[in-house]
């Protein structure tokens, strides 16, 4: 039985098809870096002791949460000790890999102030923040690391487009 696929709701399950472009372009390069960057910190760490455990940090007893009520605490602590936190797929931390490697494999040889302002300006986006941030932490102006990235991520996008990298 064919069933026949609704292009609105394809569209609606993976929002990035609507806007992806046919061949890499600068702009898709550095959303695709800073996306990848979110990603791989959104994987588990591990613990640096060595040991984990089950048990939780601290044990509440009735008292202590009879006290939580009457501050307005109580609805904060269970959010905390019921939260859940969703790990990436498996194709998710491909294409982080492989993008947050492309500033090292296509300009770090050739243009290492390019590659130094893809990295930061693109992890300064995956923090929520703009070049004016990377201005403030590694100096410099913020007009000139925003054009760095950009001259970056374009000539990034044409080695991508020589490779023949399919678009993601």
């Amino acid at each position: 039985m064919l069933i026949k696929r609704d292009q609105s709701r394809s569209a609606m399950l993976d929002p990035l098809d609507c806007d992806r472009p046919t061949i890499w372009i600068g702009p898709h390069v550095g959303r695709r870096i800073s996306e990848g960057m979110q990603t791989l910190r959104l994987l588990p760490m591990g613990n640096a002791g060595g040991s984990n455990t089950a048990w939780p940090p601290y044990t509440y007893e009735f008292d202590d949460l009879v006290a939580q009520k009457e501050q307005g605490e109580l609805e904060k602590t269970q959010r905390m000790q019921n939260r859940t936190r969703v790990s990436p797929s498996v194709r998710e931390i491909t294409q982080a890999v492989m993008s947050c490697y492309w500033p090292m494999q296509y300009l770090f040889l050739t243009y290492p102030h390019l590659c130094e302002a893809v990295n930061a300006v693109a992890m300064a986006h995956s923090l929520g923040r703009d070049a004016d941030w990377v201005t403030r932490k590694r100096g410099g102006y913020g007009d000139t690391w925003r054009s760095r990235h950009d001259k970056g991520c374009d000539l990034i996008a044409d080695y991508l487009n020589r490779d023949r990298v399919l678009v993601f």
